[in-house]
């Protein structure tokens, strides 16, 4: 059987991701005493990228990610959709859910699937003897799965026989702690965290090369910095703790790539940062979105299918959902003055706490997260431009989304 160009694997982004790094990013100066500017994008590192497009190197071996393995869902007698996945241990693969569950809702049965793992060619498995080829003996989505959206995007395989790790061509990826920021930060400001993305996917838009095992480097940041413009939602999502995001022309996953692996960390210290979801509309865009497997919303659902449990929807704790239209406001931004950070709009009961964020030229400074949300404006902020982040917490996760907009301050 012969996979084509898969329709929903990797999904396309809906919107126009406009990545912005809170703790690199300059500011325009403002015409007036209030005139908001946008937050013009920082570089994300694709000067650093591989000259290929979206495919980046191919591997002549699985040593490099043995944790990475083809996937694929026979649709009809002749002919079926590629995916990506990461091995967690010797049963359980982890994917993308929409590699199984069609826009109407259909689902595929773990008849249908197989997995390749241990070798870097999934047209030559056959011929590979250090490939292993699997099928399904069950197929979990998480509950809360919509093919409608972007968020939850995540779903656990269970082999029909165990992986041997004992060659070193397949191996497990390690999962991080629960809760866990994926990124690190400067008291409250994401920075970017470069992350190994690996996949059996296209290297083109269109193209026709599926089955190949590559991998490319970017630099991954939250959802909640990756914005569309003024006051939209992040990519078309309102979960800020479940994405994260990147955004880097000529270096990304493309289709078939999906429930591929975005890992961190130097080798031999490796783990998942994230599960591949989507990529943009032309995969050289490089604007890509992964399921943020340390946000509790996530990572239950997938220690519940490690232990062949299934869940409901309510058994998994919903992260914060909103951040539409957080906003700095005030009547100048004068010294003297008090500006206010307005949260926007949420649900699920969260906790929030805000952060007053100061640019100029390159250089940013921050007051750090605090449970006000409001600050006064100090003879020491004279000439940088201020925003806001909003900081969104609950035992589904912890979000952060903020003003796309700066303003100068004044006398």
């Amino acid at each position: 059987m012969t996979p084509r160009s898969p329709r929903t694997t990797t999904r396309t982004v809906l919107t126009v991701l406009g990545a912005v790094l809170v703790s690199l990013v300059g500011s325009a100066s403002a015409h007036a005493a209030w005139d908001p500017q946008p937050v013009p994008a920082a570089p994300s590192g694709g000067e650093r990228a591989t000259p290929r497009i979206v495919g980046g190197t191919v591997l002549p071996d699985t040593l490099g990610a043995p944790y990475t393995v083809a996937i694929f869902t026979a649709l009809t007698p002749t002919s079926g959709e590629g995916c990506s996945g990461t091995v967690l241990d010797p049963l359980h693969v982890v994917t993308a859910a929409h590699c199984f569950v069609e826009s109407n809702g259909t689902r595929a049965t773990p008849a249908q699937v197989k997995v390749v793992a241990g070798t870097p060619s999934y047209y030559n498995a056959g011929a590979d003897p250090g490939a292993t080829t699997v099928g399904a003996a069950a197929v979990r989505v998480h509950p809360r799965y919509d093919p409608a959206q972007f968020d939850d995007d995540v779903a656990v395989v269970t082999l029909a026989a165990p992986l041997n790790f004992a060659t070193g061509r397949v191996g497990a990826l390690a999962l991080p702690a629960v809760g866990s920021s994926i990124l690190p930060r400067n008291k409250y400001a994401y920075t970017s965290r470069d992350v190994q993305l690996t996949g059996f996917g296209l290297s083109t838009t269109g193209g026709d090369d599926f089955g190949t095992l590559r991998s490319v480097d970017v630099s991954a940041i939250p959802i909640g910095f990756c914005q569309q413009d003024k006051n939209v939602d992040a990519a078309g999502t309102d979960a800020p703790a479940v994405l994260l995001c990147s955004d880097q022309a000529g270096a990304g996953a493309c289709q078939g790539d999906s429930g591929g692996t975005a890992a961190s960390g130097a080798p031999g210290g490796r783990f998942l940062a994230g599960v591949i979801d989507t990529s943009g509309e032309a995969c050289e865009e490089g604007r890509n979105l992964y399921a943020n497997v340390a946000a509790p919303e996530i990572r239950s659902f997938i220690d519940a299918a490690l232990v062949e449990r299934d869940l409901t929807p309510d058994e998994t704790p919903l992260s914060p959902r909103g951040g539409r239209s957080v906003k700095l406001t005030g009547s100048a931004a004068r010294v003297g003055r008090t500006v206010r950070c307005r949260r926007g709009s949420w649900r699920s009961g969260a906790k929030f706490r805000y952060a007053f964020v100061f640019v100029k030229g390159k250089k940013e400074r921050n007051r750090g997260l605090s449970s006000k949300s409001t600050y006064r404006l100090r003879s020491t902020d004279r000439g940088w431009s201020v925003s806001c982040a909003v900081q969104a917490r609950n035992g589904g996760g912890t979000g952060v989304t903020f003003w796309p907009y700066t303003v100068k301050v004044r006398r």
